[in-house]
């Protein structure tokens, strides 16, 4: 009898061998067969980006690379100096915020008091905001006069001073100032750049 119940055993293996030898051979067609029903697909298409953002600084007028103050400057003295921004042709419409700092060889600064037409709002970031927007081929005024301040002393006698206006423009479109100035005034950017 121990014959035969080891013959059971082994063709118990042999059967369950032989199953599970079928079962991976049907998985296997299984599997290549379903790799037939596959599908792609690709599309694509070209987006065209509007014209550039930029402008460029002009005194008294005309494009300027450099600021020019004429004569010896004392505390208090008064540069009716119009200077202003202009948007080229081919321009998106943007929004404008500018800054003035003065700075002297030593590296030290000091604020500017500085005369804006009346289309420009001073922010708490001591940012300049327009009113406004510009657009392609348009100029926007800017100072109409800068005052060298009266803090200065005798210790800033014959020291240079370096006075830069720093323009910043962003398109108006998107609200694309409510995500990148996020210091501006609440007021200027729910009216000129009100979010979606």
């Amino acid at each position: 009898m121990e014959k035969n119940t080891s013959r059971r055993r082994v063709s118990g293996a042999v059967v369950a061998i032989v199953i599970l030898s079928v079962l991976l051979l049907a998985s296997i067609g299984i599997g290549i067969t379903l790799a037939y029903f596959t599908a792609t697909a690709d599309v694509a298409g070209d987006i065209t980006l509007g014209d550039p953002v930029t402008i460029s600084i002009t005194q008294g007028g005309a494009s300027a690379s450099s600021l020019t103050f004429p004569g010896d400057a004392l505390p208090g003295t008064v540069y009716d100096q119009a200077i202003g921004i202009s948007a080229p042709t081919d321009m998106t419409e943007a929004l404008v915020r500018a800054k003035l700092t003065i700075t002297n060889t030593d590296g030290a600064s000091t604020s500017v008091d500085a005369t804006t037409t009346e289309n420009w709002q001073l922010g708490d970031d001591q940012y300049h905001y327009y009113k406004g927007s510009i657009n392609a081929d348009e100029d926007v005024d800017f100072i109409t006069s800068i005052t060298v301040p009266t803090t200065l002393t005798n210790e800033d006698a014959n020291k240079t001073f370096n006075i830069q206006v720093i323009v910043e423009t962003i398109q108006k479109a998107n609200n694309a100032a409510n995500s990148v100035w996020t210091t501006a005034p609440e007021d200027w950017l729910s009216t000129y750049s009100p979010a979606a």
